[in-house]
Formats: structure tokens, sequence, C-alpha cells
């Protein structure tokens, strides 16, 4: 299944010390096929995915695996999505 996942950055300022982690679990979900692509939000902190997973769970759980997720600074939204 497709998800387009919204990640919604609920403190800006906690992320710095995270951001080498956060970058190498990108780098890992992107290799595994999970994340296939990542969009920075220009407008405010926060970001957008489109993920591959077998479930909604599944996803959560690759997801949470992110420092950011991890520690509380990021949220996500999850919406199936299918390709056109």
């Amino acid at each position: 299944m497709y998800l387009y996942v919204t990640g919604t950055v609920t403190d800006p300022g906690g992320l710095a010390a995270h951001a080498e982690g956060e970058a190498r679990v990108l780098r890992e979900l992107k290799a595994d096929g999970v994340v296939l692509s990542a969009f920075r939000r220009n407008d405010r902190p926060g970001a957008f995915l489109i993920v591959e997973a077998e479930s909604l769970q599944d996803a959560q759980h690759q997801l949470d695996r992110l420092p950011y997720a991890a520690n509380g600074l990021l949220t996500f939204e999850y919406v199936e999505v299918s390709r056109l």
C-alpha cells in the first residue's frame, strides 16, 4: 500500500540534537524502499513523505524509528493513496 504522510514538527527547538540520527534513519528507510520520496516544507517546519508499506501499522512502525518521531518532536498523519 502507498501512503501520503504529513509530518508536523511539535517541538522545533529539540530537532538539532537528533538531526544526525534523523538523516541516518531516513537514508535507511529510503534504501529499504519504505520512504519513496521525502520533502521538507518551506512554509514551516515539517515534511511530506510518500511511503510504501504492507499496512498502516507497518508504516507507523517504520516511521517511528525516526528519532524526531521517537522523541515526540514530530507527529505523522497518514492517508492511503493509489497510483494514477
